[in-house]
């Protein structure tokens, strides 16, 4: 018997003890303890402890190790009470890491490095110690202030890397080899070793149940499903990759299977997460519009001050020097002496207050 998540409505869970405990993430339903989000949860609130968390997403190629290395950049950003940066680095920034992080503003990352699995290769122990020495040094950013860090490390296998840059808080793995399984027990202990069995299966199931169309039969999407512990046969099935597929979360304590989906699904578009897309000639070509059309409407100065607030909102600090440090200025007095924003506002002579906007969107844009 099989029991897909289309069948259970949120009446059923006080009727029927027996019924998976199932939320609703944009309208579409997922067994709770599968949730991502609690995931980084979980990692933002360990990064309140420590300044520099590292997780390691580790599974073969074309598991979806990139898109969920994307999607968690994603969560912590808007799930955070604090603002951080979303980037993603290559293998030239990695081994010029000194540099690297040279280029960073001094506020708070997730700093994704895409594919690692070549580190061991060709590189020498002295270069290696550099990279490790560097990403403990990491939160200590030109600006001359602490920031907290989050490092996400993708590779193939477990062993892919040097132990001592293979070191993390947090593991999710996208699949297990039949090679890799005695190396992942190693580090989950054996106790978990059923999990890791069921995880196999489960994502087998999800490469393996779908078949393309053909001029007589329709596309079968593909599936992939978890038993539900203690009742029989009956299990609850995800369509895979419209939007979930399966993962393996460790947080050096318990091991859990979850479930991410793309980053688009969550949201079409990030400004945030742009930090991550490729630098395209086009992209280029639309930042260059953007400017000269908000620029022509409201004026150079307006528009450049209203972008520099956009920023601050975001907690990066674009303003000349002498303002940043008259902000820091006005933050200490206040800390020390209390005034009312009405008379802040009235001596200052400035305006509140809710405007509407009418100049219209250029067609093209307004249309996406």
């Amino acid at each position: 018997m099989s029991i897909s998540y289309e069948k259970f409505k949120p009446a059923d869970y006080k009727q029927n003890s027996k019924a998976p405990l199932t939320i609703e993430w944009k309208n579409t339903r997922m067994i709770r303890n599968h949730s991502i989000r609690a995931c980084v949860r979980e990692i933002l609130n360990v990064n309140r402890g420590i300044d520099v968390v590292k997780i390691n997403l580790i599974g073969t190629p074309s598991t979806g190790k990139t898109t969920l290395a994307k999607t968690l950049g994603h969560l912590i950003h808007t799930l955070s009470d604090v603002p951080y940066i979303v980037k993603m680095f290559n293998r030239e920034d990695l081994m010029d890491m000194e540099n690297t992080i040279k280029k960073l503003q001094p506020i708070n990352h997730v700093l994704i490095f895409d594919d690692v699995s070549w580190l061991s290769a060709g590189n020498n122990k002295q270069k290696l110690d550099q990279i490790q020495k560097t990403f403990t040094e990491i939160r200590h950013l030109e600006g001359g202030q602490d920031i907290k860090v989050i490092i996400i490390f993708n590779f193939h296998y477990n062993l892919s890397i040097p132990k001592h840059l293979r070191q993390a808080d947090f593991f999710i793995y996208t699949s297990i080899g039949s090679s890799e399984l005695e190396n992942t027990q190693k580090l989950v202990g054996n106790k978990n070793t059923a999990k890791l069995l069921d995880f196999r299966r489960v994502y087998q199931e999800s490469i393996s149940t779908g078949s393309a169309a053909t001029p007589t039969n329709s596309e079968v999407p593909a599936t992939f499903s978890f038993r539900l512990m203690g009742r029989g046969n009956n299990k609850f099935t995800y369509t895979w990759r419209k939007p979930f597929a399966p993962a393996l979360f460790w947080n050096n304590d318990s091991l859990r299977p979850i479930i991410f989906p793309a980053r688009e699904w969550i949201d079409k578009i990030c400004h945030v997460c742009s930090e991550v897309t490729e630098k395209t000639e086009e992209a280029q070509k639309d930042v260059k519009r953007f400017k000269s059309e908000g620029s022509t409407l409201f004026g150079k100065g307006t528009f450049k001050q209203a972008i520099r607030i956009k920023f601050m909102i975001q907690g990066i600090y674009t303003y000349p020097k002498h303002v940043r440090q008259a902000m820091v200025w006005i933050e200490k007095y206040m800390s020390h002496k209390a005034f009312n924003y009405e008379d802040l506002l009235t001596e200052f002579n400035f305006s509140t207050g809710q405007v509407k906007c009418r100049k219209k969107l250029p067609e093209d844009i307004a249309k996406l």
